[in-house]
């Protein structure tokens, strides 16, 4: 991927800028698209609408649970024209059939419903990733927030449905009075007509709807791919780089140009004269004088001395009769069936009953929500225990799962020196007080800390004695694992033999 070829200009944007690049790619690159999508659906639809012509809206939805591969020779195109590789349309309708069989299956079963297809969709098909490695990309891509993705989806089946009442309410236009009569609208809107024509319309209706806005949705998936990728990869920072490589190779060959260019800028500019507004600022005739100062401060007394006047702070007062109350009418307004008024009364109260099941969708969740978070007030148990802090796997090499630790370390210490494993012995005993201190404290050690950095956590806590104690262990370490100085013998047994007195019999005590 040259990233140099790229038309478009490359910098970390906001999840609506980067939709806003989409829609700009697809502005610029319209004929293409709709070409592209036209030629590769319409012969499925055509064939689709003329086998189940007396099955309702199913070529439709059979339609429309292909979509995913729809959109791969138009994300095909727009990858290849965005790094400034031309593709006909011709080539990109060639290769659908070679792009739709990658991840076909998991495309129109587990993944149809993903609210995060047009981002995920880049993945698979240009990075060509699948199983874990597919799994843990989308874990980086996602990481960054895919909530734009999420309401991308969300607008455009929205604008799908506003395209397909629109086109609806188009078609009804031109339909003749005999046909408008004898049609009810409740049904046509819902796909419920036992007409074949009907269904035939219905049909061509949402599929005029979804082409409408399927290079868009496609577009704007791939421009927050790209802007994922910029921010997590830092294209922008590359990009500069490279310009500034290019133009320090560029400018490396001619110094002796360069520096010529340079001399006879200087030497012009000290040979050209002052401007006049510098001559003007310099030359003490320009200043004001008293007298001028004098009727400036006259004029400005004058002027606050006007405005004080009376004449100039009236106010008036401007009084107006409005209708407290509206009548109402006698004749309440009647729709007749049939008529222009009963479309839009349905598309109002499609739209309402849209809104009033989203609102209940939202109490239902909010509920769900506050009686899973605080059920154990409801039912009058304990609060929840808190989930136990995170254990790093390792710190400086050391194994620090505590089912690894004997049950007595102190003792496997001590047998550790007498067979002249001094290295073992302190390893094992350093391991093991870290390990009781993040067992039996609220100490947090991660995973890149040191070993200053974990003995300035844990030297507060656990009393004075176990205090001295963490702190002669670390030094005993450090200079054994860095510098490879062996501690004494005699050092390293006086440690194992406080090591019990130190933690086990402290842990004994409080727990007592």
């Amino acid at each position: 991927m040259d990233l140099e070829r790229m038309t478009a200009k490359v910098r970390p944007r906001k999840g609506w800028e980067a939709i806003d690049l989409g829609v700009a790619l697809v502005q610029r690159h319209a004929m293409a698209l709709y070409k592209i999508w036209l030629l590769t659906t319409l012969p499925f639809f055509l064939i689709a609408t003329t086998l189940l012509v007396n099955y309702s809206i199913w070529p439709y939805l059979i339609f429309w649970l292909f979509k995913p591969l729809w959109e791969r020779p138009m994300l095909h195109f727009l990858s290849r024209e965005l790094f400034g590789e031309r593709l006909s349309v011709s080539a990109c309708v060639k290769a659908f059939f070679s792009l739709a069989k990658i991840q076909w299956f998991a495309s129109l079963t587990w993944r149809r419903p993903s609210f995060t297809r047009s981002l995920d969709l880049p993945i698979i098909q240009l990075e060509g990733l699948s199983g874990n490695q597919r799994s843990q990309r989308l874990k980086v891509i996602h990481s960054l927030g895919s909530g734009s993705a999420v309401w991308l989806t969300v607008f455009f089946v929205c604008l799908e449905s506003v395209f397909y009442l629109a086109i609806f309410a188009l078609v009804y236009l031109f339909l003749p009075v005999q046909m408008t009569d004898s049609i009810d609208l409740w049904q046509w809107v819902m796909g419920e007509s036992e007409s074949p024509a009907t269904d035939f319309l219905l049909n061509w209706q949402m599929y005029i709807a979804v082409s409408l806005v399927a290079p868009f949705f496609t577009a704007c998936g791939f421009a927050l791919y790209l802007n994922q990728r910029t921010h997590l990869e830092a294209w922008d920072i590359e990009l500069s780089f490279k310009r500034l490589a290019k133009r320090l190779n560029e400018y490396s060959g001619q110094p002796v140009k360069l520096a010529s260019w340079m001399s006879v800028l200087v030497f012009s500019s000290w040979l050209m004269p002052a401007s006049p507004l510098q001559a003007a600022e310099s030359d003490p005739a320009t200043e004001p004088t008293i007298e001028e100062t004098i009727s400036h401060e006259r004029a400005k007394q004058l002027i606050d001395t006007v405005k004080q006047d009376e004449a100039f702070n009236e106010k008036e007062k401007s009084y107006r009769y409005e209708r407290r109350f509206e009548k109402k009418s006698d004749n309440p307004v009647t729709i007749e069936p049939g008529s222009w008024s009963t479309l839009w009364y349905l598309v109002a109260k499609i739209f309402a009953l849209i809104v009033e099941f989203a609102l209940w969708v939202v109490l239902a969740v909010i509920l769900i929500f506050l009686i899973t978070r605080y059920r154990h007030l409801i039912l009058g148990l304990k609060p929840p225990e808190r989930v136990k802090k995170r254990r790093p796997k390792k710190l400086f090499g050391l194994d620090m799962a505590s089912e690894s630790l004997p049950d007595k370390p102190w003792l496997v210490a001590l047998s550790l020196i007498e067979a002249q494993q001094f290295r073992e012995a302190t390893s094992l005993l350093y391991r093991a007080s870290l390990i009781w201190y993040i067992d039996n404290t609220a100490v947090v050690i991660k995973d890149g800390d040191t070993e200053l950095e974990c003995l300035r956590k844990v030297s507060p806590l656990g009393g004075q004695s176990a205090s001295q104690y963490i702190r002669r262990l670390t030094e005993k370490w450090r200079r054994l694992a860095y510098a490879h100085q062996l501690p004494e013998s005699t050092a390293l047994i006086e440690l194992c033999q406080q090591w019990p007195n130190v933690f086990v019999n402290q842990s004994e005590t409080e727990q007592g």
